[in-house]
């Protein structure tokens, strides 16, 4: 099999432009996720967005008062987004020191990442939250993974790795994070809301 992350960043290159003005309105929680980050951590806080693709919601992190960055495996998403702040980078080995952050936000994002490597991801989202941070994750919510070809102006592939509340939970709670909310929703497809803290 090809692999997956390569294959999906080489899409997300081509449809960059695409995405971003498709994705450009958010979600229907998309308030109520930032209100829920902004009442865990100060909004004066250092925070990463982690697969922030065109930086839609990294701008809205910023607006906030967060000091936000931007981490993404596509150089297509982020020059797309024009953000300043922002860097390439893959999730499954994050360029940052160990408790560096406040908080995480992956946003649709973590649902790329193929099974066997998302007990390396959350191992790594918890290396680079200090103790007492918080961390906000959706992921598609399902079961199995497989390639799905998807619009957006081209026709290119891309891994989509659906995942469970308890099964993740359990995958989290060994990473070192801790659950303390999560919602199923709906839009386009079902998605899971997890919001998560690394205890003290």
């Amino acid at each position: 099999m090809a692999d997956a992350v390569s294959v999906t960043r080489s899409t997300y290159d081509v449809i960059a432009a695409q995405f971003a003005e498709a994705q450009a309105e958010g979600y229907p929680e998309l308030t109520d996720d930032l209100n829920w980050l902004a009442g865990r951590i100060s909004t004066r806080s250092r925070v990463a967005d982690v697969g922030c693709g065109p930086g839609r919601d990294l701008a809205l992190l910023r607006a906030i008062g967060f000091r936000a960055v931007g981490l993404d495996l596509s150089a297509e998403m982020l020059r797309a987004g024009g953000q300043p702040g922002v860097a390439q980078a893959d999730m499954r080995t994050l360029p940052l020191r160990d408790e560096c952050l406040d908080g995480l936000w992956c946003q649709a994002a973590l649902l790329h990442i193929p099974h066997a490597d998302v007990p390396r991801v959350l191992a790594e989202f918890a290396r680079v939250v200090r103790p007492g941070g918080a961390v906000h994750l959706v992921v598609a919510e399902g079961d199995g993974e497989r390639w799905e070809r998807h619009g957006y102006g081209g026709d290119g592939l891309r891994w989509f790795a659906y995942h469970r509340l308890e099964s993740l939970s359990a995958l989290m709670a060994e990473a070192g994070l801790t659950v303390v909310e999560a919602a199923h929703r709906s839009h386009h497809r079902a998605w899971l809301g997890v919001r998560a803290a690394k205890p003290v």
